[in-house]
């Protein structure tokens, strides 16, 4: 089977829409530039299908299907039917959490371009970050990202079967990134790369 070569790339929400050096134009410029054979997004099939984008994060809502449909970019739906909530607790938890995401928001706020976020140094105390947050959040919280992740790494798995040898980007929330480039480096068919040498 051909080896896919595969790129995730993490992006960062609301805060695209922020006036910061990854904002939503870097954003399309970036993925423009790059011209994957196929985009996986954290999107369900059946939002795909009906069009449905109102609920989704700006990066894909503003920015990755407008230019889907400006490009012959093939967007690939891999999300499973209930996105994890965000991570929550009570008490101290709480109160933590919320310190811990004002401190990841300015991390990456202060990000001086997308591969800041996505390697370096920028990018392994932000992973620790969204690390801690997890420990910190509810149980059920905690195994419903796990579960989401492992669907992502299955659906882009699932892609790769279907069509290999092809230049795949998956971009992602930067809470998942990591976990899905070290599910992927284990499978033999995938070439892992930087986003920016796809």
């Amino acid at each position: 089977m051909a080896r896919s070569s595969v790129a995730v790339l993490g992006t960062l929400a609301g805060l695209h829409c922020e006036p910061i050096l990854y904002d939503l134009a870097a954003l399309v410029q970036l993925v423009s530039d790059l011209k994957p054979d196929l985009l996986c997004l954290d999107i369900t099939p059946d939002q795909w299908q009906s069009h449905d984008f109102s609920d989704l994060p700006p990066e894909y809502r503003e920015a990755l299907l407008p230019l889907a449909y400006q490009t012959d970019i093939v967007v690939v739906p891999i999300a499973g039917k209930c996105p994890p909530a965000e991570p929550s607790a009570t008490g101290w938890r709480r109160k933590a959490i919320a310190l811990l995401q004002r401190w990841l928001a300015t991390l990456q706020r202060t990000a001086p371009g997308p591969a800041a976020v996505n390697a370096g140094p920028r990018h392994f105390l932000a992973n620790l970050l969204y690390g801690v947050i997890a420990t910190l959040a509810k149980r059920e919280t905690r195994h419903a990202e796990c579960a989401h992740t492992n669907h992502l790494v299955q659906e882009v798995l699932e892609v790769l079967r279907r069509d290999p040898g092809r230049r795949v980007l998956v971009a992602v929330n930067a809470r998942h990134c990591n976990h899905i480039r070290h599910a992927l480096e284990k499978c033999p068919q995938v070439r892992i790369a930087r986003y920016f040498q796809l």
